[in-house]
């Protein structure tokens, strides 16, 4: 069923609900409220309490569970750009998820706030990596000491700490290739893309919970996946950064299967006496966003690109350049509402990733040298069921 039809189904349920709730309310307290004000006030809650309030009634538990309701609170919390949770791993075995806000980052005082979440199953695993978040569900890797050259793929949500295994795949090899996760809403279906440096890619429609092999881009020698966790998933299709005769981004539309290239700037890579060179894409914003790095001499160099309109070349915008002797790797992950943007570095004299923000008078985080970020994302709570899904 697709998002549209969800809605439809919501507005043909109001009167029940409405019903249901004077009498519900009417029984406890003598009191009326109008079915949508009541929506309204659920749909602005943390996961966490939607849950407990799942017990308050059969009916709370209906209205809760409808996916009407489901995609209204993703919304909002989609929306709420000055509250973002980070989930990240530390020391590769244990996940946590944790608020995180400009304020505190650039506080002395920063708690943490830490919810340290269950594990998939039982048992360590040998090695784990995030992929990708994606509408509050996380694509996790866990490789296990029996088999360490299996690769177990997870669809998780932390909020509700539900997950399901997904399907394996027999085509391409366990090694060097990224994932992505995006939702075409034409199907009404979640899809998973994996591709390799070399070899073909392949994708995999939840609903048909079937992997299959959709080729390559023509005119693309490689994929440049070396700086990319994930793919970016934007305007419903995946991007990632191709290696051919002119540099571009390239595209898989999934509603469609198509490949396409989205041309850069010319120049927009060239550096002069290049001693070391990297680049990588995010999303930010809606916005394709290129992080383009080099060296000179003492220092890095990093330039900041986004795509303002989706696929118009002349678009391309220089959006900010930092320079820093301490930092080797810089990603953007998310924008706030007054512009300022949350950043994933690698500093020089420090374990795994940090985290720190476009203001100068930001700190680091986490603050201590003794912890250690293996991976970590931007995540956005939702009650979407990844069992549902398959």
């Amino acid at each position: 069923m697709t998002r549209k039809a969800n809605r439809i189904q919501g507005k043909r349920a109001t009167k029940h609900f409405e019903e249901k709730i004077k009498m519900d309310v009417d029984g406890a307290r003598g009191i009326y409220f109008n079915e949508e004000i009541v929506v309204d006030i659920l749909s602005r809650l943390s996961v966490r309490s939607l849950l407990r309030f799942k017990c308050v009634s059969k009916f709370w538990m209906a209205l809760i569970s409808e996916p009407c309701f489901t995609l209204k609170h993703l919304k909002l919390s989609k929306n709420n750009q000055n509250s973002p949770k980070i989930l990240f791993l530390k020391n590769m075995f244990s996940l946590h998820l944790s608020s995180l806000t400009p304020a505190s980052l650039s506080s002395t005082q920063f708690t943490e706030n830490v919810q340290k979440l269950d594990w998939l199953y039982g048992g360590k695993p040998w090695s784990c990596k995030i992929y990708c978040c994606y509408d509050g569900l996380v694509l996790v890797g866990v490789r296990r000491y029996d088999n360490t050259n299996h690769l177990i793929l997870f669809l998780w949500n932390p909020s509700t700490r539900e997950s399901v295994v997904l399907p394996s795949t027999e085509f391409l090899p366990q090694e060097d290739y990224t994932c992505g996760l995006g939702y075409d809403s034409t199907s009404g279906d979640y899809m998973i893309l994996k591709i390799s440096y070399q070899s073909c890619s392949e994708i995999l429609a939840l609903k048909s919970g079937m992997w299959r092999i959709i080729g390559k881009p023509t005119g693309i020698y490689s994929s440049w996946l070396s700086d990319m966790d994930s793919l970016a998933f934007v305007h419903g299709a995946f991007h990632w950064l191709g290696l051919s005769r002119n540099d571009s981004v390239t595209s898989y539309d999934i509603t469609n299967e198509v490949f396409k290239e989205i041309p850069l700037l010319d120049g927009m890579f060239v550096v002069p006496d290049m001693k070391y060179v990297k680049h990588g894409l995010s999303v930010l914003g809606e916005m394709i966003c290129i992080c383009s790095t080099h060296r000179d001499q003492w220092k890095y160099i990093f330039n900041v690109w986004i795509m303002k309109d989706y696929g118009v070349k002349e678009s391309w915008n220089r959006f900010f350049t930092i320079q820093s002797a301490d930092l080797y790797s810089l990603v953007p992950e998310y924008r706030f509402s007054d512009g300022e943007v949350l950043l994933r570095c690698k500093h020089f004299d420090r374990c795994g990733y940090l985290f720190n923000t476009t203001k100068e008078s930001s700190g680091f985080w986490p603050q201590y040298r003794s912890e250690c970020i293996q991976n970590g994302f931007v995540y956005t709570e939702s009650l979407i069921s990844p069992k549902l899904l398959t």
